[in-house]
């Protein structure tokens, strides 16, 4: 009896121990997935991507414990088309993510992610994790009135949604009164889920927060696979940093806000290896797109290549790129293989056996083979689109890059002479739309690259000498315009009354989230 009543107690008392506990789950079982998504960042910002100057810090020391990609490209050069075709895995003009005359949404416009897309967020929700995100949407906020919220990340698979900047971080939002005298109301605002807490925007905090909220839903979900995403506000202009990183960087005060930046992903690694589950986790940290170059010292560097941030030379398109994973990932490694954000829906799906949607064209292709082998598989993509709006501007095939339509060669003399002139407000692009005159046709005879020898873009190919491989890339082009089916387009006409505010008619208000 006395036996029989010990192995009772000893039964029960391992009753109250997490079974998750007793038998920590394989790497490769619905392995947590982060993404840490920098706003404007350029390929050539970080210590590992070759900066003379910017503080290493934990996002270099991430690239040491992990892959390091050269040839990672965004799915489009400006904020929205970007984001969307990364959450769901479709170029954006499949999407319906271009318009006439905008690029990307406006706070008051009635359209956002079509809600007939699949997330990355809706697809590992269906097979069991736990979904969440905080920081920059940009995808959409009402509908039919200024505070439906019908266009928010809760409507797109997003269970657990923290303090999120609907439209961005915009140059209007400057607290600083660089650029404008007072942040503008109907651009600059937070939201906790779907409801406004800030209007106008204070920014003083909101990395730490943003950092909090992650960590919050890391530990509330420690023990069952999870899906988040961390969208930083920075680098978008204007520039921004809390007290202790103010001025600790001699880069000056972009610097300042990587090296914010740079501590919040080290937060985020250091909470996973704390709860002993980083080998049950994929990280990784993307730009969106390429630096904005044209206002000088507060946007970010493209080096070596030509273009900035809404161009589609390699500057607006190129970006940094760490996969972590320690379990799974060697460390030290550099993967030159071709890559895109688009690439990240089909590896999320392919990771947590969840099944790829038939029902329609997913231009991504999984890496699950080129993480596991720490870039020795070699990853398939041999194509990049290079899109403006909806036109198609180049494609890349292979080491070949064609340009049909092109965005104005500045150079950076030029850049260097308009930034000692103050450059329109300071804030402005060389010229921001898909048409004439901002673009210049090639049609006829495409600028043709070898990307692997001329990164830079910078001594165009004869045409003549290089017959095969741009009848490849006219081959490739005329494929791709044939089977596409263009989405509806949805940069449309704003409406007024669609204008986020949190206490009409004034739209000032500064709420805590406990009220």
């Amino acid at each position: 009896m006395i036996i029989k009543f010990t192995f009772t107690v000893v039964i029960l008392a391992l009753s109250q121990v997490p079974f998750c506990l007793m038998l920590p789950r394989d790497p490769l079982d619905k392995p947590n997935i982060i993404i840490l998504v920098a706003d404007d960042m350029g390929y050539g910002d970080l210590s590992s991507y070759g900066h003379p100057t910017q503080e290493s810090g934990p996002i270099d020391r991430m690239a040491l414990e992990g892959i390091r990609f050269t040839q990672w490209y965004s799915p489009e050069s400006v904020c929205t088309p970007s984001r969307g075709a990364t959450l769901t895995g479709r170029l954006p003009v499949r999407v319906g993510l271009y318009g006439p005359y905008e690029r990307v949404f406006i706070p008051h416009m009635p359209t956002g992610l079509p809600k007939n897309e699949i997330t990355i967020a809706e697809a590992l929700k269906d097979v069991g994790y736990a979904t969440g995100m905080n920081g920059k949407w940009h995808l959409g906020i009402n509908e039919f009135r200024f505070d439906d919220g019908n266009h928010l990340p809760a409507h797109h698979g997003f269970d657990e949604v923290g303090t999120i900047a609907p439209f961005t971080h915009h140059a209007r939002c400057d607290e600083e009164k660089k650029i404008v005298s007072s942040p503008e109301k109907s651009y600059c605002f937070f939201y906790s889920n779907d409801t406004i807490i800030q209007q106008p925007a204070a920014h003083h905090n909101i990395t730490k927060t943003l950092v909090y909220e992650t960590k919050a839903f890391i530990y509330n979900h420690e023990n069952e696979p999870f899906f988040y995403m961390l969208n930083f506000l920075h680098l978008h202009d204007s520039l921004f940093a809390g007290p202790e990183f103010q001025a600790s960087s001699k880069r000056g005060e972009y610097g300042d806000n990587l090296n914010e930046m740079s501590w919040a992903v080290g937060e985020i690694l250091d909470t996973l290896r704390k709860l002993e589950i980083e080998k049950n986790t994929l990280v990784l940290f993307i730009s969106d797109h390429g630096g904005h170059i044209e206002i000088c010292s507060d946007g970010g560097k493209n080096s070596p290549f030509r273009g900035s941030k809404e161009t589609t030379w390699e500057g607006g398109f190129r970006v940094p790129a760490i996969a972590w994973w320690p379990s799974m990932i060697e460390g030290a490694t550099v993967s030159r293989d071709i890559v895109s954000s688009l690439d990240i829906f089909s590896t999320a799906l392919d990771l947590a056996g969840a099944p790829i949607p038939s029902d329609r064209v997913i231009d991504g292709i999984s890496l699950k083979e080129h993480f596991l082998s720490s870039g020795r598989t070699p990853h398939s993509r041999e194509v990049i689109h290079y899109y403006c709006s909806d036109r198609l501007m180049a494609i890349r095939h292979r080491d070949y890059k064609a340009h049909f339509y092109s965005k104005p060669k500045i150079s950076l003399d030029i850049y260097s002479s308009l930034c000692y002139e103050g450059w329109p407000s300071a804030r402005s692009y060389s010229c921001y739309g898909c048409h004439v005159p901002c673009i210049q046709s090639h049609e006829l005879t495409p600028l043709l690259f070898n990307l692997e020898r001329d990164p830079g873009e910078l001594y165009p190919l004869k045409s003549r000498k290089h017959k095969k491989y741009l009848h490849q890339i006219w081959q490739e082009r005329d494929d791709h315009i044939k089977n596409l089916v263009k989405g509806e387009p949805l940069f449309t006409e704003p409406a007024t009354m669609l204008l986020p505010c949190c206490n009409p008619p004034y739209c000032f208000c500064n709420y805590s989230q406990d009220q």
